[in-house]
């Protein structure tokens, strides 16, 4: 990751679950962005599969949809122990 961000400013993971799920699990990540789709597809790779290491992320700014519905999330890393929360205020 050193030498990637050395020679780029700024990287993106496109298509590559396994390539994603190391970041993820390394927290080599300064945005995680998510694109939920209105769509079940019953199956598929999990991109966080069981076992996954759990990890906390802030919210960055607030969701943004578009006219299809696919709802965009851009979370970063946050330190502390790892928590869950509820919905809600």
């Amino acid at each position: 990751m050193r030498a990637l961000r050395e020679r780029h400013a700024s990287i993106h993971v496109i298509g590559s679950i396994d390539f994603a799920q190391t970041l993820l699990r390394e927290q080599l990540f300064d945005v995680l962005t998510l694109w939920v789709y209105p769509v079940v597809l019953g199956q598929g790779k999990k991109v966080f599969p069981d076992g996954a290491a759990p990890a906390n992320v802030t919210l960055l700014e607030p969701a943004t949809s578009g006219p299809l519905g696919v709802v965009q999330l851009r979370y970063g890393p946050a330190a502390g122990p790892v928590q869950t929360g509820t919905m809600g205020s």
